[in-house]
């Protein structure tokens, strides 16, 4: 397993497969990627898969864009669980989940992620951009009638915080667990963060009421809320919280070919679609995919950081109050 120079294990491999999606959410971050060509296919994707396995990695999380935007999204699930063999997941809008849903099942994947931001339809629509909340629950109820474990993906704005109780209520009856995301300032919500940001810790004294236990996840530091209905809900919030960022152990492979160590940067990726992309034998393109994600791991380094009690950007343009999640 590789672990890089701040002690930090690298267990997880997000695989953007696509740039485009069929949502304008106004705080998505892409990612943290540039625009470009998609560039994987189902077959590179097993190729890394496979090197990622052999270094150590054992969770693969699909992302977009919109993933399930790609009509070979199966192909791609069942790729990973070949060559790689670990859990893998998706995160999705669920627009088309009652189109994909079965193919997805039959080819292995192991859980989905849905992006579920209201429950409302006027506030979903003005987050999302889409009128879709009505195909989305058909979708995760269809999700629920084959058995695949759902954990809803709510980002916490000044326009849907007041839902936090609705939405564990919905979740509850369903058997769905929740993470509650806060905006970071990156993509389109670095545009919008400013006006749109909500604090996180405004709901953990409702969650340390109802909660039945709380631990703290390795994963990002990140503090679960187990309720009495069976549920958790996991609290994310990245933005200057050094705990989250010294757990990190998280790397990308974007939708055109690159390694990237960080959402936040796009200043020491490291191109491998060159090698995906030639003609040299299968044990070459191994070694040289293996190099590049030793590589990727070496500039690997926490984005905030604590300083003398301050917290840090990695190039001391963010300074601010550390915080502490949950």
């Amino acid at each position: 397993m590789l672990e890089d120079k701040y002690g930090r294990k690298l267990t997880h491999l997000r695989i953007s497969v696509t740039y485009r999606c069929n949502y304008s959410c106004i705080f998505c971050h892409r990612e943290g990627e540039l625009n470009g060509r998609d560039f994987l296919k189902p077959e590179h994707i097993g190729l890394v898969s496979y090197v990622a396995a052999r270094l150590g990695i054992r969770y693969y999380k699909l992302t977009g864009g919109e993933p399930l935007l790609r009509n070979d999204i199966a192909k791609i699930v069942a790729e990973i669980k070949r060559e790689g063999g670990g859990e893998v997941s998706i995160t999705t809008n669920g627009f088309f989940l009652k189109e994909r849903i079965k193919d997805l099942v039959d080819a292995g994947l192991d859980r989905v992620n849905v992006s579920l931001h209201s429950l409302k339809k006027d506030v979903y629509r003005l987050l999302t951009g889409i009128d879709g909340l009505e195909k989305v629950l058909e979708g995760l109820k269809l999700v629920k009638e084959y058995g695949l474990p759902v954990k809803l993906n709510f980002v916490l704005t000044g326009y849907n915080y007041g839902e936090v109780k609705t939405l564990i209520d919905f979740a509850s009856q369903n058997g769905f667990s929740i993470n509650i995301i806060e905006v970071i300032p990156v993509g389109l919500g670095n545009l919008t963060f400013d006006k749109i940001f909500y604090n996180i810790d405004n709901v953990t004294s409702y969650l340390e009421k109802i909660a039945t236990k709380k631990i703290i996840r390795d994963l990002q530091s990140r503090p679960v809320y187990f309720l009495p209905s069976g549920i958790r809900v996991e609290l994310i919030g990245s933005y200057c919280n050094p705990e989250f960022c010294a757990k990190c152990s998280k790397i990308r492979l974007t939708h055109d070919g690159k390694l990237k160590p960080c959402i936040n940067r796009n200043d020491n990726l490291v191109e491998i679609s060159w090698i995906l992309e030639s003609n040299l034998s299968k044990e070459e393109k191994i070694n040289l995919l293996t190099k590049a994600f030793y590589k990727a791991n070496e500039l690997r380094e926490p984005y905030f950081r604590l300083e003398n009690g301050i917290c840090k950007s990695f190039d001391g343009k963010i300074k601010g109050k550390p915080r502490k999640i949950g």
